[in-house]
């Protein structure tokens, strides 16, 4: 059984020395097996983190370098597949959409439990996901008939920003919500731990436990993770417990994610996944030496999602190396908060460092995104002029330009952008976008979205175009694309766009949803309707999808169907002027005045400024009349 926790880093857990964690289970388990004190990941990003984790395979090497615009190459053998080929039955179980089946870590597993709830992916921001406690349920469901001889991979994603734990959780922790969901998970895994237990009482299940990457806190100038390569987000829990394994055993030396492959395919008698950088820790688990490994690292989402340089480093036991513009070097012995940068004195080390980075580059693989369009597809979109040129002519990994860390604490901005826009500050959200340094990906979409929001379409489509060229496979561009487009009535256009961000991305909810909109627009209700209906039917869905397809159907006087769309639609959503808008619109057009009159009159009670909510009355009114 391997369990990854999502963002926890290691000096968060009692067994790693953390006073204030509440971790009983993690840290029994580091009592009953073995604890790998330096355990690095190679990014600090959640999908090329498990793919390394699956392959045994740097991010260059397999190719998944970040979230949502990128799969796992077909031809690349997985952990799972060998697992399979032993005989083993291979299940697994995820937290959060970015580990969706579309990005490819789902093959070698029979069963690939990846649904997300309905009410997660309503949650607004960040990715659609599901509380440990589902997860868990859904491994001892499958637990429950699995035979003896199994592989089961189970992923939480709790700790990971926003921090918001169960009710009976909030404040477990000394008023600390990332501990808070630290504990609320440990919890969870006593579940796992216990139904294994009962089901499988022999003591002959190995459990291997640990996290794709750790949380910044504040460290260095950033709050979660993604933009630095220091030891808050790379450091991270391994414990392994299981037959043979010398109960209690510390190993201090550097180990990496690309390890886990390699050693459970040893302890498990399965066969070896060929020409992988990982190496089998089988040895050291049973106390024949400890190996010392140089863990290499890097972000490149600096580079793809922000247009700041990439970074690149390794970790041994005594040294932290990072390629940057202004290069960075810490002795962890003496440092281990890294605050004393050594490069300018120790440039023999820096040499020494750089090589095994390079070492890794020679054999890096060339940047693809998840699905590039097909080419009667691709022709469409030239004819448009949409298709940007091949990702990897697109986006240079050179290391240059701005360096991450003197602009990772203006990430706070992205919180005041946010917050502007759901103030309905559309002018100002997007002048502090555009203000931004940088010219990626992510910050491109921000600033289309608030130009969006802002009205201003012509720079909508600007931006838009500049995050698709910045990452094509990132559909959010292509959606915010469309919609510019729609807004200025380029249909045809706007469909290319949104079709794009579709096949960019099943699983999400938004290009549906957008080309809803758009046949909304060009006046095809039936059209609409179907699109609405493929954006609930994502993996992802979507509660807006839900009540725009409501007021179609009240519009179309189909009150039944309506009803059963708004029974799932929090009242909140409900409350927002913008659903409020459309759903009295759709019951004036289907006759339902009363309906509508209630609906706009409790609407004006909350916003008694809305010109609009008052013109929609004033309707309501007129056609009640003539009825």
């Amino acid at each position: 059984m391997l369990v990854t926790i999502d963002t926890l880093r290691a000096d968060r857990v009692g067994a790693y020395g953390d006073a204030l964690a509440r971790t009983p289970t993690l840290d029994a388990l580091a009592a009953a097996g073995a604890r790998f004190d330096a355990a690095i990941s190679p990014t600090p990003i959640t999908l090329p983190a498990h793919a390394t984790l699956m392959t045994g395979l740097e991010p260059p090497r397999h190719g998944v370098r970040g979230n949502g615009v990128f799969a796992l190459p077909a031809e690349i053998p997985t952990l799972a597949e060998r697992m399979q080929a032993a005989g083993f039955v291979t299940a697994a179980f995820v937290g959060a959409i970015v580990l969706d089946r579309h990005y490819g870590l789902d093959r070698g597993f029979a069963h690939y439990d990846d649904a997300m709830s309905l009410r997660h992916a309503a949650s607004g921001g960040g990715y659609a996901e599901r509380r440990a406690e589902a997860v868990v349920d859904a491994a001892l469901g499958w637990l429950a008939g699995a035979p003896p001889r199994f592989f089961a991979w189970i992923h939480v994603y709790d700790p990971h920003a926003e921090y918001d734990p169960p009710p009976a959780w909030k404040g477990r922790v000394a008023g600390d919500a990332y501990r808070s969901e630290i504990a609320y998970t440990d919890a969870q895994l006593r579940r796992l731990l216990d139904g294994v237990a009962a089901r499988f009482a022999d003591g002959r299940t190995l459990i291997v436990v640990t996290a794709d990457h750790g949380e910044a806190l504040g460290e260095h100038g950033e709050l979660t993770h993604s933009f630095t390569l220091y030891d808050a987000t790379q450091r991270v829990p391994l414990l392994i417990a299981g037959p043979g394994i010398t109960p209690g055993a510390v190993l201090p030396n550097v180990v990496r994610l690309t390890d886990i492959a390699p050693t459970v395919l040893a302890l498990a008698g399965a066969p070896a996944l060929a020409d992988i950088d990982g190496s089998d820790l089988s040895n050291a688990l049973r106390g024949r030496g400890s190996p010392n490994r140089v863990a290499y690292v890097e972000t490149i989402d600096t580079r793809i999602n922000q247009g700041w340089s990439p970074l690149y480093g390794v970790r041994s036991e005594r040294w932290k190396y990072i390629r940057a513009p202004r290069p960075e070097l810490y002795d962890l012995r003496a440092d281990p908060g890294e605050r004393e940068d050594l490069a300018g004195r120790e440039p023999n080390v820096v040499a020494g460092l750089d090589r095994e980075v390079e070492r890794v580059h020679a054999r890096m693989r060339e940047l693809a995104w998840t699905k590039p369009p097909a080419s009667a597809e691709r022709a469409r979109l030239e004819s448009l002029g949409y298709v940007v040129g091949e990702p990897q002519r697109a986006v240079d990994l050179a290391v240059g330009g701005i360096d991450p860390k003197d602009v990772v604490p203006r990430l706070r901005d992205f919180d005041i952008i946010r917050a502007l826009i759901r103030a309905r500050d559309y002018a100002g959200a997007l002048a502090r976008a555009e203000a931004f340094p940088g010219d990626g990906a992510f910050i491109a979409a921000q600033r289309a979205i608030a130009a969006l929001h802002a009205g201003a379409f012509a720079r909508a489509e600007q931006h838009a175009r500049a995050c698709a060229a910045a990452s094509p496979g990132f559909a959010d561009c292509w959606v915010s694309l469309g919609r510019a487009l729609a807004a200025q009535r380029r249909f045809g256009e706007a469909e290319a766009a949104l079709r794009r961000a579709a096949e960019a991305d099943p699983a999400d909810a938004d290009a549906p949803l957008a080309l809803g909109d758009l046949r909304v627009a060009q006046r095809d209700d039936a059209g609409a309707a179907r699109e609405y209906e493929a954006a609930i039917a994502t993996r992802e869905s979507s509660i807006e999808a839900h009540w725009r397809l409501a007021a179609l159907k009240l519009s179309a006087g189909d009150t039944a169907r309506a009803q059963q769309l708004l029974a799932v639609v929090p009242p909140k959503e409900l409350a927002s002027l913008e659903a409020v808008s459309a759903l009295a619109a759709g019951e004036i057009e289907g006759g339902l005045h009363d309906a509508a009159r209630a609906r706009l009159e409790a609407a004006l009670a909350r916003n008694p400024d809305s010109s609009a909510l008052r013109d929609l009355l004033s309707k309501a009114k007129r056609r009640e009349k003539r009825s």
